[in-house]
C-alpha cells in the first residue's frame, strides 16, 4: 500500500473543471449528456468502485464508443484506479494481467476483489503498444501523460467548446482515445459512434450532430472520401489525420479541397508510447509543406540520432522524442506495474530530417518497423516470437500486409498464419504466409528481406474469383472492395448463391462474411488458394442454407404423404428473421432499412401475387383475401395456404416500422440483442393467449408466429455464446405446447438449436449444389406446391413435380424482378448457384 501522500489525485483528468455545466459533453444515438450530467454519472460510478485507500485496483475496460462504457472508463480514472484498456473480447491481455475489477458491457462494474497488483502511484492507464496489440506488452501511462497530451492537442488544433468531434476511430486505439480526452479537456463535445465509418448512417449522424472535427487515419480518410462525406458536411472545420503517412500529393489535394469547402487539414504524427500525438503540422501550412509532419507539440522536442544510419551528410537520423507525453515505460509482466518512470525519451524507430526551422519530415523507417493498416509493428519482435516457437522464418511487411516466409515446419499454412497473427496482434486476414525450401539470403549470408517480400506479391486470381461470384448477384461490374456484400446490395435472396460460391473459394466462410469488406474476402481467397488442399468429401455449408433446402423438402414431402416431418415452415420463419437482421437491420439509417424492406417485400409479393391470382381467378380455389394478403384478418378461422407469406410480410414491415420510432431505434442501436429479446417476450403474449382463447388454425396467424421471426433476429444479433443460449432457450421453450403433435415441436426445436449454435454444417459434396438450388428456390416451391399436387395422383410424382416446377417458376420470377425499378441497380439472383 502506498502512503497517503503518494496516492494519485482524482478528478483532475480528463474532464475539464472549467467546462460549462449545461454544455453537451457526449452525444450518441440515445441523446445528449451535459457536463453536469456527465460529472454526476461519473461520480456515481466512481463511488461504486472500491475506495483507493483499500488498495488501488486494476480495472479491465473493454473500451467501445458506447455511452455506458465511456462513463465507466472515466469513472475509473476519476476514482484513482488503473484502467486496463483493451479491444472488446480480448482475453490474451487479461490472462496475462488478471484484473481486480471488470467493467461490464452495460457500464456496471463487477464486484471488486482484493488488490492483486502493486500499482505505482503515477500509473493511470495501460494500453497495448501499436506493435504488440493482443500481446502481454503494455504501455504504462500516467495521469500527467494523459493531461499534458490532451492539453497540447487542444492547443495545437485550436479546439474550443464549440467543437464537436466524432469517435470515428476505435477508442482502444491511442489516437481514438486521445480524441475523447482532448474534447473533454477542452470542454467541447464528443459524438459517440460505435459503428463503422462505411455504414450508410454515418454521414447522416455527422450532419445531425453538426460534427466539426473529424479524426481519420489515411485509410479512414479514403473511405470517407469515397462516400462523399468530406464534400457534404457543412459543419466540418478540421480533418485531423494521423495513424500513418499521407502521400504529399494527397495532402495537397485534401488541403485544396478543404480550402474550397471551408475546412482545413491538420497532419499529425504520434505513437502510443508518447500517449498519442507528438507533432502537428498547422492546417494553414499543409499545402506549403505536404511532405512534413510538423513541429513538436507544446512542451516537447525532437532530436536525431544518426548512429547506425548510413547517410553521408548526416542529415537523416532516427527520430527521438522527449516531453511530458513520454510513457513511464513498458510492462511485460504484472510485476512491472509497480515500476515508476523508466525512460524520459522515446526512440520512434522512424528515420527523419529536421530543418533549421525545426520542421520534421519522416523519410523512412528502420528495417524492423512497419505500419500495417496504420498500426506500428515491430517486425523483429514478431520474427523473434515465431523463431522462439520453432519456426525458421523471415518476417517482412508493407502498409497492407504482414508477410511471413518460412521453411517447412510440419505446420499447416493456417497454423503459421494464426501464430503470426497472435504474435503481431493483427487479424489473420492481413497476414500473408509463404513456404519455401530455403529462405532467400544475400551474398554476405544475411537474410534477403527484399527477396522474401517479393514472394508475397499479390495475385489477381483471387480477386477475379471472388468478383466473379459477387458481380452477377449485385449487378455491378465496378465493385467497391472496401464495402461489404450487404452494403453492396446483398440480401436474403442472393445470400444462398453468394454463400455457396464463396465457400467453394475459401473452404470455410467466416460467420460475418456478409459484413466484411470484399477486399478481406479476396485476401482470404488468395491465402487459402495458395494452400495445398485435397478435395474433401464434404463441404461446409451455412446452416441457413441447409435449413432452407431441408425445410422445403420436408414441407412438400409431408404435404403429399411421403413422410411426416412437419414444422419446416415455422423454421423458415426463424431463418427469415435471422437473415432480416443480417441484411436489413444491419443498415443503421431508417431510410435504408425501409428501402431494403420494400425491396425484400417486392421479392416475396410478386411471385406470391402471381400464384394467388391464378388460384383466385383461374381456378377459384382460394378466397380473394389471400390475394390481398389479408386472409388472416378477413377469414382468420379458415385454413390459409398462404399464411407463411402473410406472416413474413407483416413481420418484416412491422419490425422496420417499430424500429423507425426514435426511442426504439436508440434502444436497438445501444444493444440490439436486448431490444430483440424484449420484443420476443412481448410477442409471446399473443402466442399463448390466441391459441388458448380461439379454436381453429390460429397457429399460422401473423400475431401468433411473429415470435419466431423475432427469435431469429435475436439469434442473429447475439454477440456472445451466453446470449445465444438465452435466446435459443426462450425460443425452444416457447415451442412446447404450440402444436399438439410433439414430433413437429421437436423438429422446430432442432432447427432453432442449429440456427443458434451451428453456423455451418458439413454436407456431402455431390449434394451441395442441389441443396443450394432448392434453398434458393424455397419460396417458389412453397408457393406452387398445392396447385401442382392437383394434377398428379402419385405422391412421388406430386413431390417431384412440385420441386421441378418450383425451380422453373423461380427462374421466371427472377427474370421479372430484375426488370422492376427496385431491382434495376442491384439484381437479385434467387436461383443462381455457383457450381461446387
Amino acid at each position: 500500500m502506498f502512503p497517503p501522500q503518494a496516492r494519485p489525485s482524482t478528478g483532475a483528468f480528463p474532464v475539464s473543471a472549467a467546462a460549462d455545466t449545461d454544455h453537451p459533453a457526449l452525444i450518441d444515438g440515445v441523446g445528449m449528456l451535459t457536463y453536469a450530467e456527465l460529472t454526476e454519472r461519473v461520480d456515481a460510478l466512481a463511488g461504486c468502485l472500491p475506495e483507493v485507500h483499500t488498495g488501488r485496483r486494476l480495472v479491465h475496460i473493454p473500451l467501445t464508443a458506447r455511452r455506458d462504457v465511456v462513463l465507466g472508463y472515466l469513472a475509473v480514472l476519476r476514482a484513482g484506479h488503473v484502467a486496463l484498456v483493451t479491444p472488446p473480447e480480448d482475453a490474451q491481455i487479461t490472462a496475462a494481467y488478471p484484473p481486480d475489477v471488470w467493467l461490464r458491457a452495460d457500464g456496471t462494474f463487477s464486484e471488486g476483489v482484493e488488490a492483486q497488483h502493486e500499482l505505482h502511484p503515477e500509473l493511470a492507464l495501460l494500453l497495448s503498444t501499436s506493435g504488440s496489440t493482443g500481446s502481454p506488452k503494455l504501455v504504462r501511462l500516467s495521469h500527467s501523460n494523459l493531461a499534458s497530451n490532451a492539453d497540447a492537442i487542444v492547443a495545437a488544433l485550436s479546439i474550443s467548446p464549440a467543437d464537436r468531434a466524432v469517435t470515428s476511430l476505435p477508442l482502444h486505439y491511442c489516437f481514438g482515445l486521445s480524441v475523447l480526452h482532448a474534447q473533454l479537456r477542452a470542454g467541447a463535445t464528443a459524438v459517440l459512434w460505435d459503428g463503422s465509418v462505411t455504414d450508410s448512417a454515418f454521414a447522416d449522424e455527422l450532419r445531425r450532430c453538426r460534427v466539426s472535427l473529424l479524426p481519420a487515419t489515411p485509410h479512414v480518410a479514403d473511405l470517407l472520401d469515397v462516400q462523399g462525406v468530406l464534400d457534404e458536411l457543412p459543419s466540418l472545420r478540421l480533418l485531423a489525420q494521423a495513424g500513418g503517412a499521407l502521400p504529399a500529393a494527397r495532402v495537397r489535394e485534401l488541403d485544396a479541397r478543404g480550402r474550397a469547402g471551408g475546412w482545413a487539414l491538420a497532419v499529425m504524427y504520434g505513437q502510443t508510447e508518447a500517449t498519442a500525438r507528438m507533432a502537428v503540422l498547422p492546417p494553414e501550412l499543409a499545402g506549403a509543406y505536404p511532405d512534413a509532419v510538423g513541429w513538436p507539440i507544446a512542451g516537447s522536442a525532437f532530436r536525431l540520432d544518426t548512429a547506425g544510419v548510413e547517410q553521408a551528410d548526416g542529415a537523416v537520423g532516427e527520430l527521438v522524442f522527449t516531453g511530458p507525453g513520454v510513457m513511464l515505460g513498458y510492462a511485460e509482466h504484472p510485476d512491472d506495474l509497480a515500476l515508476g518512470r523508466m525512460q524520459t525519451e522515446l526512440r520512434t524507430g522512424d528515420l527523419a530530417t529536421i530543418d533549421d526551422a525545426g520542421l520534421v519530415r519522416i523519410v523512412g523507417r528502420r528495417s524492423d518497423h512497419v505500419k500495417i493498416m496504420g498500426i506500428r509493428i515491430d517486425l523483429g519482435q514478431v520474427e523473434r516470437a515465431l523463431r522462439a516457437a520453432g519456426l525458421h522464418c523471415c518476417v517482412t511487411g508493407t502498409d497492407d500486409q504482414l508477410q511471413v516466409t518460412y521453411t517447412p515446419c510440419g505446420r499447416t499454412p493456417n497454423a503459421v498464419r494464426d501464430s503470426a497473427a497472435a504474435a503481431s496482434g493483427l487479424g489473420a486476414s492481413v497476414v500473408s504466409v509463404h513456404e519455401v525450401p530455403q529462405l532467400p539470403i544475400l551474398p554476405n549470408g544475411k537474410p534477403d528481406r527484399r527477396g522474401s517480400a517479393a514472394l508475397h506479391e499479390p495475385t489477381s486470381v483471387a480477386s477475379d474469383s471472388v468478383l466473379s461470384v459477387l458481380a452477377p448477384l449485385i449487378g455491378r461490374g465496378d465493385i467497391d472492395l472496401d464495402r461489404s456484400f450487404a452494403e453492396l446490395g446483398g440480401d436474403s435472396f442472393n445470400h444462398v448463391a453468394a454463400s455457396l460460391g464463396l465457400t467453394r473459394l475459401l473452404g470455410h466462410l467466416p460467420t460475418d462474411w456478409h459484413h466484411r469488406p470484399v477486399r478481406e474476402l479476396i485476401d482470404l481467397a488468395a491465402q487459402r488458394g495458395a494452400e495445398p488442399r485435397r478435395r474433401a468429401l464434404t463441404q461446409r455449408v451455412e446452416t441457413t442454407v441447409l435449413l432452407r433446402g431441408a425445410a422445403v423438402i420436408t414441407i412438400c414431402g409431408s404435404h403429399v404423404g411421403l413422410f411426416r416431418l412437419a414444422g419446416g415452415a415455422h423454421i423458415l420463419l426463424a431463418v427469415a428473421g435471422f437473415l432480416f437482421a443480417r441484411y436489413v437491420l444491419s443498415a443503421q439509417e431508417t431510410t435504408e432499412r425501409v428501402r431494403r424492406t420494400i425491396r425484400g417485400a417486392i421479392g416475396i409479393a410478386v411471385p406470391s401475387v402471381a400464384v394467388a391470382a391464378a388460384m383466385v381467378f383461374g381456378f377459384q380455389w382460394i378466397h380473394w383475401s389471400s390475394l390481398a394478403f389479408v386472409h388472416w384478418l378477413v377469414r382468420p378461422g379458415e385454413i390459409n395456404i398462404f399464411w407463411f407469406v402473410e406472416a413474413l410480410l407483416i413481420a418484416s414491415a412491422a419490425t422496420t416500422a417499430v424500429l423507425a420510432l426514435p426511442r426504439v431505434r436508440a434502444a436497438y442501436a445501444a444493444d440490439p440483442w436486448r431490444a430483440a429479446m424484449a420484443a420476443l417476450v412481448l410477442l409471446l403474449i399473443p402466442r399463448y393467449v390466441v391459441p388458448a382463447l380461439f379454436d381453429g388454425p390460429v397457429r399460422g396467424l401473423p400475431g401468433t408466429v411473429a415470435w419466431l421471426f423475432v427469435a431469429g433476429i435475436a439469434l442473429a444479433v447475439a454477440s456472445t455464446w451466453q446470449r445465444r443460449l438465452v435466446a435459443a432457450g426462450v425460443a425452444v421453450a416457447a415451442t412446447v405446447g404450440f402444436f399438439p403433435v410433439w414430433e413437429r415441436t421437436l423438429i422446430i426445436q432442432a432447427g432453432l438449436v442449429l440456427l443458434a449454435f451451428v453456423p455451418t454444417v458439413p454436407v456431402p459434396r455431390p449434394l451441395v449444389r442441389p441443396l443450394g438450388v432448392l434453398a434458393a428456390a424455397s419460396l417458389h416451391i412453397y408457393l406452387v406446391q398445392f396447385q401442382v399436387f392437383a394434377f398428379f395422383d402419385s405422391p412421388v410424382a406430386k413431390f417431384t413435380a412440385a420441386l421441378g416446377i418450383g425451380l422453373v417458376f423461380c427462374l421466371i420470377s427472377t427474370a421479372v424482378l430484375r426488370r422492376l425499378p427496385a431491382f434495376s441497380e442491384k439484381r437479385t439472383a434467387q436461383c443462381v448457384v455457383v457450381p461446387s
